[in-house]
């Protein structure tokens, strides 16, 4: 298989040959509990039909898709979703479900990514957050309102960040997410709790600049390799800087090269402990703001990263040692067996 050397300052490639494989990309056509969007599933798929024999994409929608995916005994599944509904006609937080990463895992079918136990985290936030601190790694203070019982009193110093607890892609995120008074927050909160239908966690605000770190597995080994950007935000109209969904879905930011070499060391030291901590695996992106003192500080993971060619993933690649998106795309696959490879070893 083809092997990617890396360290934090050069990559390495080594052209393979083609493999005899049976690949399934998944993903779903629901966008709440979608991870995948339709391009970069065509992406992907171009990417490993370079390297690999049979390479599909399925998407699973319900339970009953998710049995006929099983059934195709792929070697290799490249997971573009977390979970699917049991129970169609209730809504998401109604529904029973059942996590990809599970049902896979009981069916002998290997995947890549994650386990169940550490993607859960995304969905729970402040319990990703709390095990970073806990682990002496630097993040923010921090309280959560649930909808439960909510519950804004706090000690903690303005201006303060809001979001829900339970979404990616920057979700829930806006204008006024960033407040300056508990009047400002107590209405954040009730638009997290009321749209969302999510706690809100409450975070002192990390005024630096904004950054984000591929984490991945080195083939052959338990070593990780850092690769980090910055995300370089527009100004709004308050004057901050933040990645809101707007400014993502508009496609303002920039992304650019890390040249100092004493916050490269930071940052990544800062990524390879949280992604340790969160006990994830193959590979995701830590994101991460400077404090006031220009510290590197967690703000939170993302363990199923977007796969598509112009991702921020893709862009961490490429800007650290010129790695190709089908490099990279094989890479991860290619972890994928290695692991089902040791698997049948043992």
């Amino acid at each position: 298989m083809k092997n990617i050397n890396m360290t934090t300052e050069s990559i390495s490639v080594v052209s393979p040959k083609r493999i005899d494989a049976h690949i399934q990309i998944v993903g779903s056509t629901n966008p709440r509990i979608n991870a995948m969007e339709h391009d970069a599933r065509l992406s992907i798929q171009a990417a490993l039909r370079k390297r690999y024999t049979q390479v599909d994409i399925t998407i699973v929608n319900n339970f009953d898709d998710l049995e006929k995916l099983g059934a195709k005994k792929p070697d290799l599944v490249i997971l573009g979703m977390k979970l699917v509904l049991l129970d169609p006609t209730k809504s998401y937080d109604d529904s029973p479900k059942v996590w990809l990463s599970d049902y896979l895992h009981e069916h002998n079918i290997a995947f890549t990514g994650s386990d169940t136990t550490a993607l859960t985290l995304e969905f729970d936030k402040h319990v990703a957050k709390q095990k970073v601190i806990d682990a002496g790694l630097q993040s923010s203070s921090y309280f959560v309102s649930t909808i439960a019982v909510p519950d804004n009193t706090h000690s903690l110093k303005f201006p303060l960040f809001v979001k829900p607890t339970n979404r990616g892609d920057s979700k829930g995120i806006d204008d006024s997410s960033l407040v300056h008074s508990n009047q400002e927050l107590d209405a954040k909160v009730s638009s997290i709790h009321g749209d969302f239908s999510s706690d809100a966690l409450i975070e002192e605000y990390l005024p630096g600049r904004e950054f984000s770190v591929a984490v991945i597995q080195r083939q052959g080994s338990n070593g990780l390799a850092a690769l980090p950007i910055e995300i370089k935000i527009p100004v709004n109209n308050q004057g901050d800087s933040f990645l809101s969904e707007q400014i993502k879905q508009a496609d303002t930011e920039q992304v650019i090269a890390i040249d100092d070499v004493k916050l490269r060391e930071k940052l990544n030291a800062l990524a390879i402990g949280v992604f340790e901590t969160l006990g994830s695996r193959d590979y995701g992106r830590i994101d991460m703001r400077l404090d006031s003192h220009g510290s590197p500080s967690f703000i939170e993971a993302n363990l199923m990263p977007g796969l598509s060619d112009h991702g921020y993933l893709s862009r961490c690649f490429m800007l650290n040692g010129g790695v190709t998106y089908v490099d990279m795309i094989t890479q991860i696959a290619e972890l994928g067996f290695e692991r089902a490879l040791l698997s049948i070893e043992a």
